[in-house]
């Protein structure tokens, strides 16, 4: 697997390397048209006062196990965030955390505490954005998430594929971004987890706006954002999220949605009502349903 992480370690370099350009880390720009869109490797080099024929080695993925002072320096080099140089270091090996998974118990102890968070959405979640146990306003929080097929009920995949999902947030590009900087964050944590080959592989082959978002190497677990969601049942909510990890597993992850403002908070206790009075219990009853406004 060491060749798996030295290959990612590698293409992250690239990536954070093309996106800064001389004048970001106050270097001269340099007479006539640069053959790169970003940093050359030599460059990087010379900021982080380490080898150039060595950097070249770990962009190119070989097994050079680089210290950790060796890749701080690089990470100053590249003007890294605290976020991004965490992913830095865990793609590095420092370290790699291999927690083992207890989803399937997670999820069901904690049914109940989400059933008691309604009328607010609120899902269980492991690191590939797989929803292992939720309450009903999650479930009809835009469309009927049990209404998918089992193998597409996976919230990243819904937000790139999805007709309902694309058209549920109505800054659909941004929170696809944070998504995707999400996923980067919790991939660095287990790179050499096989459950990450057939969802990357999937999203890569049916959305190319994933593959775009991908290749830009963002990684944040920024929480402060606003969600613009339309419901197909109560209409537009704007929701905050705050996340929680399990200490019996911290790669399981609580995610409870908060209105952010009255009018939200009002239409979320309209869907749990109807939830509870049986007005909306599954997709035959969409059509029925006033559009979201």
């Amino acid at each position: 697997m060491a060749d798996v992480r030295s290959r990612e370690l590698g293409a992250y370099l690239r990536a954070r390397r093309d996106r800064l350009a001389p004048a970001d880390v106050a270097l001269p720009g340099g007479g006539g048209r640069r053959r790169v869109k970003g940093l050359r490797r030599e460059e990087v080099a010379v900021l982080a006062n380490i080898g150039s024929t060595w950097y070249t080695w770990l962009e190119q993925g070989r097994d050079v196990q680089p210290s950790v002072e060796v890749l701080a320096a690089i990470a100053d080099a590249l003007r890294l965030s605290s976020a991004e140089r965490r992913h830095l270091f865990l793609l590095g090996g420092y370290p790699d955390v291999e927690t083992p998974s207890s989803d399937e118990t997670a999820g069901g102890l904690l049914q109940g505490l989400l059933d008691s968070l309604s009328p607010h959405p609120a899902v269980v979640m492991n690191p590939w954005f797989e929803p292992l146990a939720y309450n009903a306003p999650f479930r009809f929080m835009i469309d009927d998430v049990e209404a998918l097929p089992a193998a597409d009920r996976n919230c990243a995949y819904l937000h790139f594929t999805h007709p309902d999902w694309i058209a549920g947030h109505s800054d659909h590009e941004q929170e696809c971004a944070a998504i995707v900087a999400k996923l980067r964050a919790y991939y660095g944590e287990s790179v050499t987890d096989p459950a990450w080959e057939p969802l990357l592989g999937r999203l890569r082959e049916e959305s190319p706006l994933f593959v775009r978002l991908w290749d830009q190497a963002d990684v944040s677990t920024d929480p402060r954002r606003v969600r613009r969601i339309r419901s197909l049942h109560v209409g537009n909510l704007s929701l905050r999220t705050i996340t929680m990890l399990l200490q019996e597993n911290p790669r399981t992850r609580v995610v409870v949605y908060q209105p952010e403002d009255r009018t939200t908070q009002e239409r979320l206790e309209e869907l749990a009502g109807r939830i509870a009075r049986g007005a909306i219990d599954g997709p035959a009853n969409v059509r029925r349903l006033r559009p979201a406004t």
